[in-house]
């Protein structure tokens, strides 16, 4: 999924919702991961629909008679008496002042964040050589992920399942078998470079394997006679 896409389905909107369609979900996080735009796009929505959140509890919470940012509505005139000059400059002028704060100051200062965070999300990538499919052990182990203890750290590889799957679910395991991360990878990935990224890294050294599982029917769920891929790797912690 690339940006212009991205914004035409008015992806940061729904995937913080949750109404983003599970291929279209995995897809646009593969992106945002590498765009500061709409990384920041993201997290502003979040911030946003906090604030409404919070707004909303301190309104139930307000006693009767309390000050309110607007006055209230008139008793008679229906929804038009809002639009007299009376009602409309107060309400209009409230409006605007939140829509200029939002714009100067707490979207751009999110954005700005979320860039400098974004540059320091992933300080480093590793290229996996060996790759095992169906579950042999066999694989080239000498591949080494040298970072330090929490750092997140990208895995640069050749994505070559056995078998033809719409989606592919992986692992992360450790070398007691153990799934330390997942997510999912489209099919359309098939036979090309990909990258995945390991936010906050693991917890611990030593050997670990990417395992990567078909998911004809897109419902997570795993096992090792649907194995496709595997990449062995060590991780070594810097002091």
């Amino acid at each position: 999924m690339d940006h212009n896409q991205a914004v035409r389905l008015q992806a940061a909107e729904k995937y913080v919702l949750g109404n983003l369609p599970k291929e279209q979900h995995a897809e646009y996080e593969e992106h945002y991961f590498d765009c500061s735009a709409c990384a920041g796009e993201i997290q502003a929505t979040v911030a946003f629909m906090e604030s409404t959140r919070q707004a909303a509890r301190e309104e139930a919470m307000e006693p009767v008679g309390a000050a309110r940012l607007a006055p209230a509505a008139p008793a008679t005139g229906g929804w038009f008496a809002w639009w007299r000059p009376a009602f409309a400059v107060p309400v209009l002028a409230a409006l605007l002042l939140f829509i200029g704060y939002q714009n100067g100051v707490t979207i751009p200062r999110l954005k700005d964040s979320t860039s400098s965070q974004m540059g320091q999300i992933i300080s480093s990538s590793f290229q996996l050589r060996g790759s095992v499919r169906g579950g042999n052990e066999s694989g080239d182990a000498a591949d080494k992920v040298r970072v330090r203890l929490g750092e997140s750290f990208a895995l640069n590889f050749d994505f070559t399942p056995t078998g033809t799957f719409r989606e592919y679910d992986w692992q992360l395991q450790n070398q007691a078998g153990r799934a330390v991360k997942s997510g999912h990878i489209s099919g359309d990935k098939k036979y090309q470079a990909v990258s995945l990224n390991m936010t906050g890294g693991v917890e611990s050294a030593g050997k670990y394997s990417l395992i990567f599982f078909g998911s004809a029917d897109g419902t997570g769920q795993t096992g090792n006679e649907s194995e496709t891929q595997r990449l062995t790797f060590t991780v070594e912690f810097l002091q």
